[in-house]
């Protein structure tokens, strides 16, 4: 049986100590909403240690940039979304 990859995207955070914000419809669902969301949105701290972990987190979940800009801290910063597409299954 497959995990879910939300769970799979959250157990990963959790391992990495990721300091994130789980939002939008996954949020929901967490909390008991009837609706269906197929992506995963966070809120993530903006420091270079979280972003580290973040970077970890990204290449175990074998997550690729779908859109501009690139992760970084500058665009963080400022508020930019930075989008990845999970890939296969974890080594």
């Amino acid at each position: 049986m497959s995990r879910s990859p939300i769970v799979r995207v959250l157990s990963t955070f959790r391992r990495r100590r990721v300091r994130a914000l789980l939002m939008g419809g996954q949020a929901c669902i967490v909390y008991g909403a009837a609706q269906f969301s197929r992506d995963i949105d966070f809120a993530v701290e903006a420091s270079r240690e979280n972003l580290r972990r973040l970077r970890l987190a990204l290449r175990d979940l074998r997550a690729l940039p779908a859109f501009l800009p690139p992760l970084g801290l500058a665009p963080l910063r400022r508020g930019h979304a930075c989008h990845f597409r999970c890939g296969g299954r974890p080594p």
